[in-house]
């Protein structure tokens, strides 16, 4: 049931959340006494989804914790043992201080381990951010703090770009990641930033939150993270070679081209022919995987310097 219920995302439709959250009720309720017979043959939730499996009755509670989350904790019933009893509701009222203790505890412990990730990307020099699904800011280092105006957390604690098609960008990204699948949302997204206001051009990357990363009691949906490109520190064409296993020829036209050469600069500069360096390109582009010099460029210019 648990499966169905993520996959057809009945969260999203679910009227036992919201009379649950509605009532404010401090303690457990017992659903038989929420819902009328009427209700229950008429709400698809049981129509479609309780029914079927079996279930129908069962007591909930909510959980408001300083962190913004509601915490629902739900005991499930089989229908044709009937309702939860009085008993059963008192019995639950008493673990329900000890659940909201244990999940305020796994909830700080979850957002201790965020901090922690932000912070060890800020010691390799990456400005970086833990979003939820809709863009909010769970938390953020000071070298992204650092980029403002060009990038800035704004009203309601969202992330929002100077350069507006960057806000299209990652609005988009996000209702994408949105709609996978957790076990196949993967694949990192990532976008250009131009260079504004004396900040230099970026490559904004947002990273899925996937697998055993994922915890119940966190809303952490991806993480974003921008390498400044800057010109001048270009890797050696040694280095270049290295990564992407290419001829020492062809390293030196990637390097060229990273440090903002066109294809006539770098002939001019290598003293080699158009068409040579094009042919470079094409084999540059065959080793490293990649479609587009414009994407090569990129992550030869993200790349920093070992110092």
């Amino acid at each position: 049931m648990i499966e169905r219920i993520l996959a057809e995302d009945w969260t999203s439709r679910n009227p036992r959340a919201e009379r649950l959250l509605s009532a404010q009720h401090h303690g457990f309720l017992n659903e038989a006494d929420q819902f009328t017979e009427e209700e229950y043959n008429r709400f698809p939730i049981y129509t479609d989804l309780m029914q079927p499996c079996g279930y129908g009755f069962g007591a909930a509670t909510a959980i408001h914790v300083p962190s913004g989350d509601n915490l629902v904790f739900s005991v499930e019933k089989k229908r044709d043992s009937g309702p939860v009893s009085r008993q059963g509701i008192e019995f639950l009222d008493l673990l329900r201080p000890h659940l909201a203790r244990a999940a305020l505890l796994s909830s700080r412990l979850e957002f201790e381990r965020i901090n922690a990730a932000v912070e060890a990307l800020q010691m390799t020099g990456l400005p970086s951010a833990v979003l939820t699904n809709d863009g909010k800011v769970i938390a953020s280092n000071a070298l992204l703090e650092g980029l403002a105006p060009q990038v800035s957390v704004a009203a309601f604690d969202h992330l929002r770009f100077a350069y507006a098609p960057a806000n299209a960008f990652l609005t988009n990204a996000l209702a994408q990641l949105r709609l996978s699948p957790i076990s196949t949302a993967t694949a990192s997204r990532s976008f250009p930033l131009p260079q504004r206001e004396g900040a230099p051009a970026a490559v904004v990357h947002l990273v899925p939150v996937k697998g055993d990363a994922r915890d119940i009691f966190v809303r952490a949906a991806s993480f974003l993270i921008i390498t400044p490109v800057d010109r001048k520190q270009v890797p050696s064409a040694e280095t270049i070679q290295g990564l992407f296993d290419l001829s020492p020829a062809e390293a030196r036209v990637a390097r060229s081209l990273a440090a903002g050469s066109d294809v006539a600069g770098t002939a001019l500069h290598l003293s080699l022919s158009p068409e040579t360096v094009r042919s470079h390109v094409k084999a540059i582009l065959a080793k490293s995987g990649m479609n587009r010099q414009t994407d090569f460029v990129a992550a030869i210019a993200t790349i920093p310097p070992i110092g």
